[in-house]
């Protein structure tokens, strides 16, 4: 009958046993990989006779930094040069590749254990109220100086009261120079409320964009409170060129597309360039020159493909305006279809290049499992020199899906020089389409665009002078959309159709409004932490919470017999279970890192962990001396310890639960390694522990109990 009972609570120990093997299992081998990393690193360095700090300083910056340093080495030879070459392909590839996917699921380290940039931004509301407002004259820049002296004198004032203070001192109302004419100042303060929080989101998509680019691991970028943003950069070691990044504007930007002869010459140009220093042949196939023709790719293929003439996303004229274009004649974009067809490969030998792209609906595609393959080639200098004068290779922001099943991220020739910019753009807005130009939109999500007075001059003159002819969305060199100009649109409004749903409209408006950002922010904190710091940090964490728990082990295995030795055994299983937690919430999205403060609250766990252990030990001692046999003693133990153990570890739960969801920082890093412990150890202490001397006792009649 007891092993009956048995049976469940050691089912599931195994199952969490195995569920914290499946998620630290990716720490590990992160680790492994990371190492190997390394070595190929110090190989590369040796090879090209540079410092190691410098390749692994710009290993994953950009793919053409080293490989620019590569072109510069004079004294090697052509078959050194291919050798790293080759390295390089592997590093930056294949190795590279599995470290990205790996450290996705392994356990984030904190800014201070890894090393990096620590940032908090504020938004600068005075420049804010200076765009916004209606007219700017002496009085109205003399009032946002002294606003600014006094939020200067004391930074935590309310900014609003300060506000409403200084203009109520002049005998003025907000609405003279904000919002609409007699509007209260209530009213004002909260349109200039609502403008600052749109900028903050705005920056943070700007933020975003740019950090990827960076090549930053595991930034972590978060709104903190009404205005500000905190960054957190891990890795970063260059502070200057962070700053730079951090503080250039994105710029939106539409660009004409390049003539697809021109695109296809590059294309061939690159089979050959590629072919002739890999074999030496000096005959390349024609087959890239069919690869923006819909009619050359079926030929390529040997097979019938059907063209499309239903476009998914359209950028069209506003039905407010008077002169609005019929929807369907407007621009009509022919990069997503609703009914897609598959992509066309291309196979020849001679083409190196060519042979890892797909055609997809007239557009140069590239496979998801080709991506990098087909960086790496653009990244060397040979190919980038080919680039016909006047245009520039842009990817798309987001993978495009094929009717084969696969995912592809499409390949654009555009013109290096912008028709219009995002200082064109007015506003963009998420609406409800009401189907006036198009009844199959109607009900659907749209984003709706205004541009200013001079925008939407430039804008009908640049639409009427490229019919037919495709206009590129760009932000932050990543092409949102191509849509091809069907006719002239002479007014400042547009509409982006076709999307899927109000979350994306509401992305795709963000991303858009960044190109026209309200305010600058500024750097109201900046902290620095070396690498070298983050690993003595972890060194000593280690040692010390090793030494913590060897004594904690002798101590219990001394005074409590082979009875401590059970709690020992739950002591170590509950710092596995730490760090499970800490690999599980991590990869769930959770924002769980370990820091510093984590591996002091570690430290706290091991003391605290074998404290419910103490209590049953003692009360099980109690009842052996009254002269209960050993499994009723062990099952009184636990019974009447029970309560206590669980007062007390929920009231330190509730404790860290309050430091989670109002801690910021070091004091969040406490919180959660505080909270994971003390979950693992009330299960370690009185689950597992529990069921070893069930088991025990289940298996022998014991006399007595070493404890």
């Amino acid at each position: 009958m007891k092993q009956r009972k048995l049976t469940p609570r050691f089912i599931l120990v195994v199952l969490i046993l195995i569920l914290a093997a499946y998620y630290l299992y990716p720490t590990f081998r992160y680790e492994s990989l990371r190492s190997e990393e390394e070595e190929y690193a110090l190989e590369l360095a040796e090879e090209m006779g540079i410092s190691y700090a410098y390749v692994i300083e710009n290993l994953n910056k950009d793919a053409s930094i080293l490989r620019d340093k590569l072109a510069e080495l004079q004294d090697i030879t052509p078959e050194q040069r291919t050798d790293i070459s080759r390295m390089l392909d592997r590093l930056q590839g294949e190795v590279r590749e599995r470290v990205v996917s790996i450290r996705k699921k392994a356990i984030k380290r904190g800014l201070d254990l890894q090393g990096g940039m620590h940032l908090v931004l504020e938004v600068d509301l005075l420049q804010l109220m200076r765009n916004l407002a209606r007219q700017r004259d002496p009085r109205l820049e003399r009032i946002l100086a002294e606003i600014d002296d006094e939020l200067n004198r004391n930074p935590q004032a309310d900014f609003n009261a300060v506000v409403t203070r200084r203009f109520d001192d002049e005998g003025l109302k907000l609405s003279q120079y904000f919002g609409e004419a007699g509007e209260s100042n209530a009213t004002v303060l909260s349109y200039l409320s609502g403008q600052a929080d749109d900028a903050i989101n705005r920056s943070l998509e700007i933020l975003g964009n740019r950090i990827d680019q960076f090549g930053v691991s595991e930034p972590t970028i978060r709104k903190h409170g009404a205005r500000r943003i905190v960054l957190e950069l891990p890795g970063v070691q260059d502070p200057s060129r962070a700053r730079d990044l951090i503080g250039r504007t994105a710029m939106l930007e539409f660009n004409l597309l390049g003539d697809p002869e021109r695109a296809q010459q590059f294309l061939k140009d690159i089979d050959k360039f590629i072919a002739d220093r890999e074999t030496g042949a000096g005959e390349v196939a024609d087959t890239a020159a069919a690869l923006l023709g819909e009619g050359d790719i079926a030929e390529a293929a040997g097979e019938e493909i059907t063209t499309e003439t239903e476009a998914d996303t359209d950028l069209v004229t506003s039905p407010e305006d008077e002169e609005a274009v019929d929807l369907s004649e407007a621009l009509a974009g022919e990069t997503a279809s609703a009914s897609d067809t598959g992509a066309v490969e291309f196979e020849a030998e001679a083409t190196p290049f060519t042979s890892l792209l797909r055609g997809l609906r007239g557009d140069i595609a590239v496979p998801l499992d080709n991506v990098r393959r087909v960086r790496s080639m653009l990244a060397d200098p040979g190919v980038e020199d080919l680039i016909p004068e006047g245009l520039q290779l842009l990817w798309a922001a987001k993978p495009e899906p094929a009717a084969d099943g696969n995912e592809y991220y499409l390949l654009y020739f555009v013109k290096d020089v912008p028709e219009l910019t995002g200082s064109a753009l007015s506003d963009a807005q998420v609406d409800i389409s009401s189907g006036y130009n198009n009844p199959g939109q109607t009900g659907q999500p749209v984003v709706s665009l205004t541009l200013n007075r001079s925008g939407a001059r430039k804008f009908a003159r640049v639409t009427g002078a490229n019919i037919q002819k495709r206009l590129a969305i760009v932000l932050d060199d990543k092409v949102y959309m191509a849509p091809v100009i069907r006719s002239k649109i002479p007014n400042g409004r547009a509409v982006i159709e076709g999307l899927g749903d109000v979350k994306e409209a509401n992305d795709i408006a963000i991303v858009l409004r960044a190109g026209a950002l309200p305010t600058s922010v500024v750097i109201e904190e900046e902290r620095t932490v070396g690498p070298s710091l983050g690993r003595d940090s972890i060194t000593k964490g280690t040692t010390s919470a090793i030494i913590g728990m060897i004594l904690v082990v002798i101590f219990m295995a001394i005074y409590y017999g082979m009875s401590g030795l059970i709690a020992n055994l739950a002591l170590l299983l509950n710092i596995v279970l730490i760090f499970a937690g800490l690999a599980f919430f991590g990869a769930m999205g959770m924002g769980a890192t370990l820091s510093l403060p984590g591996i002091a609250g570690i430290i706290l766990t091991i003391g605290m962990a074998v404290d419910a252990n103490v209590l049953i030990f003692e009360r099980i001692r109690e009842e052996l001396d009254t002269g209960k046999t050993v499994w009723h003693a062990i099952s009184a133990g636990y019974d009447r310890a029970f309560t206590t153990i669980l007062d007390a570890n929920v009231t330190t739960l509730i404790a860290a639960l309050v430091l989670l969801q109002f801690g910021t920082g070091p004091i969040k890093g406490f919180a959660v390694t505080l909270a994971i412990g003390i979950v693992s150890s009330l299960f370690t202490a009185i689950v597992v522990t529990r069921l070893v001397f069930d088991y025990i006792t289940s298996t022998r009649t014991l006399t007595r109990l070493s404890i």
